[in-house]
C-alpha cells in the first residue's frame, strides 16, 4: 500500500512565484537559523553565507530565490509572513545592512554573500542550496546544504525521507479501489479524505486547516481581481484579471446573462497574476499550478452553491480540498513531491 499524504502538505499557504525556487529555499532558511538556535550556535555566528547551485542559480533571480533565502534566514515563514517583506528584500538591500538571523541575532551581511553557481549540479537534486554560518575568524559554524525537492518540500542532504506514519481508516493504490471503498461504506470521495484526515488530526484541527486553506485561495482570487498595473520582471507584462472582472461586472449590470465559463477563467488568472507578482497563494500542489483549484472552488462558490449541486462531496471547497488530495494528484506524484521515490515511473 502506498503511503499518504496530508491535504495539508499538498496544499500549504505561501508565497509566489514559485514552491521550488521561493517557499522551498525560504523554508531552507527557516530550517537552518531554527537549526543555530536549537544547537546553541547563534551568538557565535557572524556572517552567513548561501551557494545557490543548479537550477536555483540558473533561474533564481527571476524567481526571487535570494529575498526569500534571506526571509527565511530572518525567521519569516512562507505561511505567516508578509509577502511585501520578501518581494526584492535581497535585489534592494542597502549596504551596510546587518541580517537578523532568526529574528533575534545581528550578523552582518552584503549582497554578494548570496553566490550563484548555476553550472554546478549536486548529486542530490537540480535544486540545491548550501547554507554557511561562520565565526569571527570565518570558521563554519554550522554548514548545510538542502534540496528543494518540488511543491515548496525541502530535505537536508543526508536526511531520510519522511512519510506519513498514520494508519489510514481506507487505504487504497488505485481509483477502482478507491471507488469500490466508496460503494461498500457508502461513503463520498470526500468523506473517505476526511477520514483518513483524521487518523492524524482532530476533527477540529481538519477543520481549521481546510478553513486557513480556504480563506487564503479566496483571498488570492479576490486580490487578484482587484490588483492592475504590471507584473514584476523585465517585461512589464499588464496585470488583465482586473479587467476582465470590470467587463464582465459592466455586462452583468446593463443586464446581460453571467457568463461563468468567463469567470471561471478570470478566477485562474486572478491566482496565477498573484503568484507571478510574488503574492500569498496556496501551492495546489505546486504554485505553477495555484490557479486550478482556487478557480473550480469560486466557480462552485459563486454560480453552484444555491443550486446545492455537489454539496457534501468534491466539488464544494472543502470537500474539494481533500478530496483533491486524495484523487487529484494520487499517491505516486505524492510520494514523488515529498522525496519518497525518485522516479514516478518506478511506482507500479
Amino acid at each position: 500500500m502506498t503511503a499518504y499524504v496530508s491535504a495539508f502538505d499538498l496544499f500549504s499557504i505561501g508565497v509566489g512565484p514559485s514552491s521550488s525556487h521561493t517557499v522551498g529555499p525560504m523554508r531552507a532558511g527557516v530550517d537552518f537559523a531554527a537549526r543555530l538556535r536549537a544547537d546553541g550556535l547563534l551568538e557565535k555566528v557572524e556572517r552567513v553565507t548561501c551557494e545557490l547551485f543548479g537550477s536555483l542559480g540558473a533561474t533564481g533571480l527571476g524567481h526571487g530565490t535570494p529575498d526569500a533565502v534571506l526571509a527565511g534566514l530572518q525567521d519569516l515563514h512562507p505561511e505567516t509572513c508578509d509577502p511585501d517583506d520578501v518581494r526584492a528584500l535581497w535585489s534592494t538591500w542597502p549596504e551596510g545592512r546587518d541580517l537578523l538571523l532568526a529574528g533575534e541575532r545581528s550578523i552582518r551581511f552584503a549582497k554578494d554573500d548570496v553566490s550563484f553557481v548555476p553550472r554546478t549540479r549536486l548529486p542530490g537534486h537540480p535544486n540545491a542550496m548550501t547554507l554557511h554560518a561562520l565565526d569571527a575568524e570565518g570558521a563554519p559554524v554550522l554548514e548545510q546544504t538542502y534540496y528543494s525537492i518540488g511543491g515548496g518540500f525541502i530535505r537536508r542532504d543526508g536526511e531520510e525521507s519522511r512519510v506519513s506514519a498514520a494508519v489510514q481508516p481506507y487505504p487504497y493504490d488505485t481509483a477502482e479501489e478507491l471507488l469500490a471503498l466508496c460503494d461498500e461504506n457508502r461513503l463520498s470521495i470526500a468523506e473517505i479524505a476526511r477520514a483518513n484526515e483524521m487518523a492524524g488530526r482532530s476533527e477540529e484541527e481538519v477543520a481549521a486547516g481546510l478553513d486557513a486553506i480556504w480563506d487564503a485561495m479566496y483571498s488570492c482570487v479576490d486580490a487578484g481581481l482587484h490588483t492592475g498595473g504590471t507584473l514584476p520582471g523585465m517585461l512589464k507584462v499588464k496585470r488583465r484579471a482586473s479587467t476582465i472582472r470590470e467587463q464582465l461586472e459592466s455586462a452583468e449590470s446593463d443586464g446581460h446573462a453571467q457568463i461563468p465559463g468567463e469567470w471561471l477563467g478570470a478566477f485562474a488568472l486572478a491566482v496565477n497574476e498573484e503568484n507571478a507578482a510574488g503574492g500569498r497563494v496556496v501551492t495546489a500542489p505546486t504554485n505553477g499550478a495555484a490557479g486550478i483549484l482556487p478557480a473550480v472552488a469560486m466557480y462552485w462558490w459563486r454560480f453552484l452553491a444555491d443550486s446545492g449541486l455537489g454539496a457534501g462531496n468534491a466539488v464544494t471547497p472543502y470537500g474539494e480540498l481533500v478530496g483533491s488530495a486524495l484523487l487529484g494528484f494520487g499517491a505516486e506524484a505524492s510520494l514523488v513531491a515529498i522525496g519518497a521515490i525518485e522516479d514516478p515511473d518506478a511506482v507500479a
